[in-house]
């Protein structure tokens, strides 16, 4: 059971709440390697509401509520539905809460997920609200960090390519921001650094924060995460087209080093496949456990767990 009905910011995630989330995502993953599914949410609806294209993060939920043998309403294309006729989304939320016991949503607005929990009657996950916040993905790359380096806190962290942008950029760094001595780097291009008031708010947090241009992981990082630059965000084309091969991992830049390579994915431009066989890039592994993490959201959201 968790403090809260929705899981709007990762801001909601302190330490205590991330220890319990990780311990019933232990349960979760052991339960998909012995049985594949567990009946803790057999008398639940859950709905699947996507306003922007998704693939990994809607299967990923599909996956784990059919894994909890849940039953599920969705809509992967909600932006065209009755909502394109200029429904509102407090309406449309109130209709789909009358379908559901919990609603998963998606949307390209910034703030969105606050609007759609406050109206909602139902427990709701932001599964993504424009270029703001993609909580279940922060929880996801912090168990993955966990899991690998056995700890969030004491961490060298590299951003990059897009901190501006990225809202899993934002939810993992406001995550981690709770955990005493960790240093954050951002890298990337000048103009899709993160934004005074974002590194104002970390520094507030007690983090070390340092933007640079290049970065070298063999100066003792423990973990870059990189994610692809926000091509459906820019307003400027060329500013996309001109750095988006600029920044890459290539192999020299990873094989030897002990720093850990992440990434939310979908990948394009950001990590050559060439770095893929080596054993610090963990980003597969890293989706492998979105499904348990859901999974776990799911039941304590439900009060199942």
């Amino acid at each position: 059971m968790l403090p809260f009905k929705s899981l709007i910011s990762s801001q909601q995630l302190t330490p205590n709440i991330i220890k319990l989330i990780f311990a019933a995502t232990d349960t979760m993953a052991d339960s998909i390697v012995s049985d594949g599914r567990i009946d803790l949410l057999d008398d639940k609806v859950v709905a699947l509401l996507f306003f922007e294209p998704s693939s990994r993060t809607m299967m990923s939920f599909q996956s784990a509520a059919q894994r909890l043998k849940a039953g599920m309403v969705f809509a992967q294309n909600a932006s065209s539905t009755s909502f394109e006729k200029g429904e509102s989304l407090e309406d449309l939320i109130r209709m789909v809460e009358s379908y559901a016991d919990i609603i998963v949503m998606r949307h390209a607005l910034p703030g969105s997920a606050s609007i759609a929990a406050q109206t909602s009657a139902v427990p709701f996950i932001n599964a993504g609200d424009g270029g703001n916040e993609h909580p279940t993905q922060a929880l996801i790359d912090a168990y993955t960090i966990y899991k690998e380096k056995g700890r969030l806190d004491n961490l060298d962290i590299v951003f990059g390519y897009d901190s501006l942008q990225s809202r899993s950029i934002h939810s993992l760094s406001r995550l981690l921001s709770q955990y005493a001595n960790n240093r954050f780097t951002f890298t990337g291009p000048a103009e899709l650094l993160p934004s005074q008031s974002m590194l104002d708010e970390l520094r507030a947090a007690e983090v070390e924060c340092e933007v640079k241009s290049q970065v070298n992981l063999h100066d003792g990082y423990d973990v870059a995460y990189v994610n692809r630059l926000q091509e459906e965000r820019f307003v400027d084309r060329d500013l996309f087209e001109r750095n988006r091969r600029k920044y890459r991992l290539t192999r020299p830049d990873v094989e030897g080093s002990n720093c850990l390579i992440l990434d939310p994915l979908p990948r394009i431009d950001e990590i050559c496949t060439e770095v893929d066989d080596l054993p610090n890039a963990v980003y597969f592994k890293q989706a492998s456990y979105g499904v348990p993490v859901r999974m776990a959201l799911l039941a304590m959201l439900l009060d199942k767990m």
